[in-house]
């Protein structure tokens, strides 16, 4: 790959868009909330329960079930939303939802790095968000 295809790659803008408007072509639209909404709650709601059957099955009681169980939310959530996003082009709720991330230009998929960047900061704020209450 070379340098200016490598900079176009990393100055390209990610949106959410819907399986239609892949078909439709460039540019893409972005899709409504409400199309993005349950595909991010149907992730979050795997991402627990997988927590949950983990933490279950270690046995643990207490703070060290808690510890498990969001220490299994966060590699569940890191698997699905980067790797298994990367390999598959979109997580369980995405399909379901018929969203996906694409860049808007193209409808590339969107790198690994950038997959794990886009995690990192959504789990970030997502943290945040929970410890300033709101």
């Amino acid at each position: 790959m070379d340098t200016a295809t490598t900079q176009d790659r990393k100055s390209a803008e990610l949106e959410i868009v819907t399986f239609r408007a892949l078909r439709e072509g460039p540019p893409y639209k972005e899709a409504s909330g409400w199309r993005q909404a349950p595909a991010v709650v149907i992730d979050m709601l795997l991402h627990l329960l997988a927590g949950l059957i983990v933490a279950g099955l270690t046995g643990a009681e207490s703070w060290s079930f808690f510890v498990t169980l969001v220490t299994a939310y966060v590699v569940a959530s890191f698997v699905h939303r980067v790797l298994l996003r990367r390999w598959w082009g979109v997580t369980i709720g995405g399909g379901i939802a018929r969203v996906r991330w694409v860049e808007t230009e193209t409808g590339r998929t969107p790198t690994l790095l950038q997959l794990a960047v886009l995690w990192l900061f959504a789990s970030l704020f997502s943290l945040l968000t929970v410890l300033t209450g709101g």
